[in-house]
């Protein structure tokens, strides 16, 4: 029952900034509404669909995605509020924005992957297969952001590098290199770490 009203409570958390951040997208309309686009945002709103379903294979599959990118972003984030000084590049857009709920919900980041792994450990993961999950919802991710965002919006980077740094690859393929090298590590380690055995 306990773990259960902890999973619940978990849900609710990522449901209320997920739609936070659909809603506070739609109210800053002169941004247009590619922001709703980001994976972020996506993620959010399908871990708390997976969550409050006790779906594990969702969560993972969303884990998977967010995992490492999540690490990054927050070693970035970290480094600039104690320094004071970019890093990487990735958050500085936090850094400069004066929107009180951009920087709120922006802030999901940091508390995101603890809960998501604390709710896969209740739930407990009983596939492995949940990487095609994230691999099919990368891919199509990428397609609608290019066909409906502009380079200049440049929406899960998938214009353009969102970092200072380059693999020195034709960006396409760099794009899903790195995902799914990503998606691969982070999976290898969730099952390794939470895989229910029989």
């Amino acid at each position: 029952m306990k773990s259960r009203v902890i999973i619940n409570i978990i849900g609710i958390i990522f449901l209320v900034f997920g739609i936070a951040a659909i809603i506070n997208t739609i109210l800053n309309i002169e941004k247009g509404f590619a922001p709703i686009l980001w994976l972020s945002y996506v993620c959010l709103i399908l871990l708390a669909i997976g969550i409050l379903k006790k779906d594990s294979s969702l969560i993972a599959s969303q884990i998977a995605i967010i995992g490492i990118p999540y690490i990054i972003w927050n070693i970035d984030f970290f480094y600039n509020l104690i320094s004071g000084n970019s890093l990487l590049g990735i958050t500085d857009y936090l850094f400069k924005s004066n929107n009180i709920i951009d920087k709120i919900i922006s802030l999901q980041h940091i508390f995101n992957l603890p809960l998501s792994l604390i709710a896969l450990h209740l739930i407990k993961l009983k596939r492995t297969d949940f990487w095609i999950i994230g691999t099919i919802q990368i891919t199509i991710v990428f397609l609608i952001s290019r066909l409906t965002t502009t380079y200049k919006e440049n929406v899960n980077c998938v214009y353009h590098n969102c970092a200072n740094f380059s693999f020195g690859l034709p960006y396409i393929l760099e794009w899903f290199l790195a995902y799914l090298i990503m998606i691969s590590i982070t999976s290898w380690i969730l099952i390794k770490l939470f895989k229910t055995k029989h």
